[in-house]
């Protein structure tokens, strides 16, 4: 599984604090930038069997939902010369990692002792977040990619609390198939529905978060659902019987004509 760098996916209080710590790097001439941002729970329950389950060293101690990634709260910098990635922290480069640990603490970030890259958002326990306490000022954004997150976890340990940013979803009929194909219940007609986002609803090139954003559905805009993938709605903007893309259905309120 790939590492995800979006930005949007970090909680805004802790997304305003790397941007500001990015800032001041750059004044600063050190060359880090951010290695990784939110981390799934099934890529960190995969690291964390790398040196374990699995061929590698270990890269990790924390297990899936037992790291501040997952709750968008934290995020890996790692130098980056010469269009190439490096952790090395030997002769002069060992004071640019103090440094980046110095610029961090300012913005209320902590490092891990035995994890140079990782900073985290400081005064905040795990057992809060595996609690859903989570801290206060969420938007639409981190609370998407969280509430997707917790959805699609199968695994154990089981997964937080859904956020209470996140909107209530609708129950699925008895009737729903539960596989990823498209069902064909909703194909013929398609169903007129709303978007419920007060911040307005992304529209993605796939059912996931991992693709591409094509636009972004505006609050009370109504659209048409051509069918279902998982929790993911495939939306017809025009109402030609054409698809235009996914969104996810929690934020989509059916109407009735």
């Amino acid at each position: 599984m790939s590492r995800n760098t979006n930005m949007a996916y970090l909680h805004p209080v802790f997304r305003q604090k790397v941007e500001l710590l990015l800032q001041d790097l750059a004044r600063a001439n050190l060359p880090f930038k951010v290695f990784e941002a939110f981390r799934s729970p099934e890529r960190q329950h995969e690291l964390y069997s790398q040196g374990r389950s699995k061929p590698g060293r270990r890269v990790t101690n924390a297990t899936a939902w037992r790291s501040y990634h997952q709750y968008g709260v934290a995020a890996d910098f790692v130098l980056y010369i010469d269009g190439k990635w490096s952790w090395d922290d030997s002769g002069e480069r060992k004071k640019w990692w103090q440094q980046l640990h110095q610029l961090a603490a300012k913005h209320g970030l902590q490092p891990l002792s035995w994890e140079l890259p990782h900073l985290q958002l400081q005064n905040l326990s795990l057992a809060q977040l595996q609690a859903g306490d989570y801290p206060p000022g969420g938007d639409s954004d981190w609370a998407e990619n969280l509430q997707q997150a917790i959805s699609n976890w199968q695994g154990t340990p089981p997964a937080p609390p859904v956020p209470a940013e996140a909107p209530v979803r609708p129950p699925l009929p008895e009737d729903a198939s539960t596989n990823d194909a498209i069902s064909s219940t909703l194909a013929t007609p398609a169903v007129k529905a709303r978007v419920t986002a007060r911040d307005g609803l992304r529209l993605r090139a796939g059912p996931g978060t991992s693709f591409d954003i094509k636009t972004t559905l505006a609050s009370g805009q109504q659209v048409y659902i051509l069918g279902q993938s998982g929790n993911w709605s495939q939306i017809d903007l025009q109402g030609d019987g054409l698809a235009d893309g996914y969104s996810h259905s929690g934020f989509l309120q059916s109407l009735t004509d």
